[in-house]
């Protein structure tokens, strides 16, 4: 029967091929498309297992194995179009990239479920598996401005409190209002430490690379017969296949970054009507795709996110998260942060191809539209449902991140007015008001679970971060706010000292220490974040009151002054009176209060700082523990207060009729009985630039109302 089978015959030159993929390959010998690149000497081929047999010859990974097979190497010669302008002090390899792969009983207890995709994008990964960075070269310099990381434009101060003391300075909100982008914006650091880290990593991960380098680990190609590109290739395709998939399964991360890549395929090739996904899905396409979430890329992509981006938006928990068992979307979005502040411009050019593809995948994720309707409690099929709905949220934030701070003007403004409403709704799903920690006091460690308190507190931290990033659109955008403090009626954020600590004993240990000072001497306030911010308001706050508020941290006390700029804009945007922001002028005076008890006592404790600030030297393993950029919360803080002032201000005598006549508009009635409204300090609502806001800066540095 085989034989009255049509055969596939190309028809450009009349080749006749027993199967259709033979076909497929020889025609792209007819066109000028070379999709497969050596990273190591930049070389293009048109087919995958020609870049293969490369591979095992290209002068350039032979030069860098000798290199690495000598006594005492010194140094590893960097690709030229990679070469760093600055060198870094060398460091010791990092015991994650030490221990990437499992080994013994632990890779034993680490079973795998095998896609039932095909691995043909595995190939691609062999191309880009050996990074161009073997290594950088040393000099003796010291890391101590890694310390207090500031963003690209900014010179980084001596130490966490640098500016702080300073309640008069704008200068953080007016850059940040003036750039876009993760590393204008935030405190990601200069191009040079940027460059360092890379360097540190993209070391690591080569050296762990060539240990298991599938060109020197894998067999040789089964027997065949190889013509030119443009000739049949008859070899025992089955072999070869399971020879390349054989390569990649010893590396874990495959498979993960095999889930990603099918993910992105499938949204590509599914689109729905709405969809703002342009690619079109190709064997190129897939190839670029598989090559950007390589298992490298993602190893190095993420420590990226971890020592420069983690520190601004601290809501995953380190010590716990786990690469090969994350969700596929997290890891995803989290690639693309790392891949945007990565110091190598490419990276970032790449990682905004799948901006709009990674979105997709995650607000299509069930995990992120189940609503959680039922109370969820602490029994473990019900606390893995609510990691996987935490994850999930945290991806969604994620996505606002990437695509507010890097992607296009319609990006901006889809996240904005649809996306963000969605990650708002699954919050509320969840039940703000059930993210609470059990009472640790009446525990012992052998009740303690390490897993049940980081999800509890990443969703506590999570929530928070969704709170405040309503608040930045109110603030930078002048967006409406659609969440409302009252609502925020959970735990607040627990300190820095316990969300870092690597093991459960050390955590419980730290969790005991809170309970027994709070027992003693200071009242509780960490119960309820809302109540913790009423108490801004009263008119009595003693001093023991303001040591337990400042004992919150910098993230729960960036939060509250965040908070006040929402009640602001409710105010200037109704039609009160003049008089009516007492209250909001009242609690302003009490953070800044606070906030100095917190400077003056707090800030260099390990609770809330555990890196110290006098040290000289900080490995790029610690750079996750830093304070990000809400130590600049005093300058939330004085925007607030000068926009308070400004609204208090009685309008100049007679100005209000003036403008009233010049316009031509009849007078409201509040204002022609006498009662004059407030005009709101910003006239454009959802504008995706901040130009008006930042003109606001501009003007308050100007005139510095006092």
């Amino acid at each position: 029967m085989a034989d009255h089978l049509p055969p596939n015959v190309c028809p450009t030159c009349s080749k006749s091929y027993k199967r259709p993929e033979h076909l497929r390959r020889h025609q792209i010998s007819h066109s000028d498309e070379r999709p497969y690149v050596c990273v190591l000497c930049r070389s293009t081929f048109q087919r995958s297992d020609v870049l293969k047999r490369h591979l095992k010859t290209c002068d350039t990974l032979a030069d860098a194995t000798s290199i690495l097979s000598e006594p005492h190497p010194k140094r590893l010669a960097l690709s030229p179009s990679n070469r760093p302008e600055d060198t870094a002090e060398s460091f010791s390899f990092p015991p994650a990239a030490q221990s990437g792969l499992p080994t013994g009983d632990n890779q034993a207890q680490s079973p795998v479920d095998m896609p039932e995709d095909s691995f043909e994008h595995i190939t691609g990964w062999i191309s880009c598996g050996l990074s161009p960075n073997y290594g950088f070269e040393g000099r003796s310099d010291v890391w101590q401005d890694f310390l207090n990381f500031t963003s690209g434009t900014q010179t980084p101060h001596a130490g966490l409190e640098g500016a702080d003391d300073d309640l008069g300075s704008l200068c953080f909100l007016d850059t940040f209002t003036s750039t876009t982008g993760f590393v204008s914006s935030f405190d990601c650091g200069t191009i040079e430490q940027r460059r360092r880290i890379n360097a540190y990593y993209s070391n690591a991960t080569t050296v762990a690379g060539f240990e298991r380098s599938p060109a020197q680990l894998a067999p040789e190609d089964p027997p065949g017969v190889y013509e030119d590109e443009a000739g049949c290739y008859e070899a025992d395709e089955t072999h070869q296949s399971g020879t390349t998939l054989s390569r990649w399964l010893s590396d874990p991360l495959s498979f993960k970054c095999h889930e990603i890549v099918t993910s992105i395929r499938d949204v590509v090739l599914h689109k729905s009507r709405k969809s703002y996904i342009t690619l079109s899905w190709s064997p190129s396409i897939h190839e670029t795709c598989a090559q950007f979430f390589s298992p490298t890329n993602v190893r190095r992509f993420m420590q990226l996110y971890w020592a420069i981006w983690h520190p601004n938006v601290n809501f995953v928990h380190k010590p716990t998260f786990d690469l090969m068992n994350a969700k596929a979307e997290l890891l995803a979005a989290m690639c693309l942060i790392g891949a945007c502040v990565s110091p190598d411009q490419t990276d970032a050019e790449n990682a905004k191809r799948w901006f709009n593809c990674v979105e997709e995948v995650v607000f299509d994720d069930e995990d992120f539209c189940d609503d959680l309707a039922h109370t969820l409690s602490h029994a473990t099929s019900d606390m893995q449902r609510r990691k996987r709905k935490v994850g999930a949220l945290q991806a969604s934030f994620m996505v606002c991140l990437f695509q507010n701070w890097e992607g296009t003007t319609s990006s901006k403004r889809r996240i904005r007015r649809q996306r963000f409403s969605m990650v708002i709704a699954a919050a509320r799903d969840v039940g703000i008001h059930r993210a609470r920690h059990p009472d640790y006091g009446q525990m012992d460690l052998c009740d303690f679970s390490f897993d049940t308190f980081a999800i509890t507190e990443e969703l506590i931290r999570v929530l928070l971060w969704v709170f405040l990033l309503d608040t930045a659109f109110v603030i930078f955008n002048n967006l409406p706010p659609r969440m409302v403090i009252r609502e925020m009626r959970m735990n607040a954020a627990c300190s820095e000292e316990c969300f870092q600590a690597t093991t459960a004993e050390a955590c419980f240990k730290t969790l005991q220490q809170q309970h027994q000072a709070d027992l003693l001497w200071r009242p509780k306030v960490a119960d309820n974040f809302t109540c913790a911010f009423e108490l801004l308001y009263r008119t009595d706050l003693d001093e023991s009151l303001n040591v337990a508020l400042a004992d919150l941290g910098p993230l729960n006390l960036f939060a509250m002054t965040s908070a006040l700029h929402s009640l602001i804009f409710h105010y200037q945007s109704s039609f009160s009176c003049h008089g009516s922001l007492d209250p909001i002028h009242n609690a302003l005076q009490s953070w800044r209060r606070v906030w100095h008890v917190y400077l003056v006592r707090f800030s260099r404790e390990s609770r809330h700082s555990t890196v110290k600030h006098d040290i000289d030297l900080l490995a790029p393993d610690d750079m996750w523990r830093r304070v990000g950029f809400m130590r600049h919360a005093n300058e939330y803080w004085y925007l607030a207060n000068l926009m308070v002032e400004r609204l208090s201000a009685p309008p100049p005598a007679g100005a209000t009729q003036a403008a009233v006549e010049a316009s031509g508009q009849a007078q409201s009635p509040l204002s022609a009985s006498g009662n004059e409204t407030i005009s709101p300090l910003l006239d454009k609502y959802d504008e995706t630039s901040m130009q008006q806001v930042n003109a606001l800066i501009s003007d308050f540095q100007m005139f510095r109302i006092h």
